[in-house]
């Protein structure tokens, strides 16, 4: 992924957030375990990082999931991927798809979720911010 397609998506995220009675930080040139920190009274607290990915399967670094879930539970935060597979109008808002890294396969070196199980299983931004985040809870 080229870093500007990121960047431009974690705009995106934040300006939506913004605009639908949340607020939100990108944490720009990260590098790390998040990419987007945000409020909204239906969601609580969020911390997400923000994939772009051309491919049907997203494929996640281990010490990048380990380092998105340390981080939430330190800011007692909700840990969120949001993918955004620019080859496929999903029909959601920012055309992205938002879902708790424990819907990944775990893998030797890697976490796995294929795009389908993704929208399935996935939380619609929109719902996001008018539902709260209990509703989507098993």
């Amino acid at each position: 992924m080229s870093y500007r397609r990121g960047a431009d998506f974690e705009r995106q995220l934040v300006r939506y957030l913004r605009e639908h009675g949340g607020e939100a930080v990108r944490v720009a040139g990260s590098g790390g375990a998040v990419d987007v920190v945000g409020y909204a009274p239906a969601m609580g607290h969020v911390a997400v990082e923000c994939k772009v990915r051309r491919d049907d399967r997203l494929y996640v670094e281990k010490d990048e999931i380990e380092g998105l879930t340390t981080f939430a539970k330190r800011f007692r935060a909700e840990p969120l991927i949001a993918w955004k597979p620019p080859h496929v109008r999903t029909g959601l808002p920012l055309n992205a798809v938002l879902f708790p890294p424990d819907l990944m396969e775990e893998r030797e070196r890697t976490y796995v979720i294929d795009l389908e199980t993704a929208l399935e299983e996935g939380i619609d931004a929109s719902r996001l911010v008018t539902r709260p985040l209990d509703h989507y809870r098993r």
